[in-house]
């Protein structure tokens, strides 16, 4: 099945970001969007009724086989309490404590440093162009940018071009396989579970911190700083899911596996246009007017 074209650039900036299993009970939603003067105004009730109409579409339609979906229900709980309880009460600490610019360069940081594992699928997908760009793009902003700290490749328009070992597999024909929640980490299938194992097992070769021989204390501390990052910019993204009225399971479960499937065929960056053209420009403003809108 497919969901609604209004909630493609959500899903797009939601899964691609993705490390943690969001939804669940969150907050009501809000009755004035903030930095609105006016409460329950016209604008709100009509976003309001596009959204029902559209959910009341998608539910209609046939549904992804799920044959684990009593044990990937329990998973998807106990990530969704661990989110509420744990992940996002520190992520918002982390955008009070952390300006803007501060969390920009940290989130730069980590994309070079995941720059390699991008330019060896490529060469395993035998997308000549796409690795050799990934690896100018580490060349140029582990120098001139400081470790990463700035996106010099970016502005050069060598642009970041997102891939794993699951993708890769999915290149190589390996099917999906069921839809399976990981725990802590959230929405996958056997065939991506497969590319994260593999990950692991080659991280001495694709992981920067190895190659440089930091401690374990360190890479831990790196990690644990990438995914509190990662989960401060799902913030808005959250709201968005809880407001829109639907089982989170069945929109995390519908959202991944099209996606996926789109970074295949290559529709993701369409995907990314209209989340570019419609959200970005409003999320912009609701983070500027301060992190209250999102608790």
């Amino acid at each position: 099945m497919r969901l609604p074209t209004r909630l493609l650039p959500l899903l797009a900036a939601l899964l691609l970001l993705s490390a943690c299993a969001n939804g669940g009970d969150g907050p009501a939603p809000a009755s004035t969007a903030p930095g609105d003067g006016a409460t329950g105004d016209a604008g709100t009730a009509t976003e309001a009724t596009d959204w029902d109409e559209d959910w009341a579409a998608w539910e209609g339609e046939p549904r992804t086989r799920d044959p684990l979906e009593r044990y990937n229900r329990v998973v998807f709980a106990f990530n969704d309490f661990f989110d509420r309880t744990v992940a996002r009460p520190v992520a918002r600490g982390y955008v009070r404590a952390v300006p803007e610019p501060g969390r920009n360069r940290i989130t730069n940081f980590f994309a070079n440093l995941g720059e390699p594992v991008n330019v060896v699928n490529h060469g395993l997908q035998g997308n000549a162009g796409a690795a050799t760009e990934g690896t100018l793009r580490f060349l140029f902003n582990s120098t001139f940018g400081l470790l990463g700290l700035f996106d010099v490749a970016g502005g050069l328009g060598l642009e970041r071009q997102r891939t794993d070992f699951g993708l890769t597999l999915g290149t190589w024909g390996l099917d999906t396989g069921p839809y399976l929640v990981l725990p802590f980490l959230g929405p996958s299938n056997i065939r991506d579970a497969t590319g994260l194992g593999v990950r692991y097992l080659t991280r001495e070769y694709t992981d920067p911190t190895h190659w440089a021989d930091q401690d374990r204390d360190v890479r831990w501390t790196l990690a644990a700083v990438d995914i509190i990052d990662t989960r401060a910019r799902l913030l808005p993204a959250t709201r968005i899911m809880e407001e829109s009225g639907a089982d989170p399971y069945v929109f995390m479960r519908e959202a991944y596996q099209q996606q996926r499937a789109g970074r295949l065929t290559g529709r993701d960056d369409e995907w990314n246009d209209e989340w570019d053209d419609e959200w970005s420009d409003e999320w912009d403003e609701e983070w500027d007017e301060g992190d209250g809108g999102w608790d």
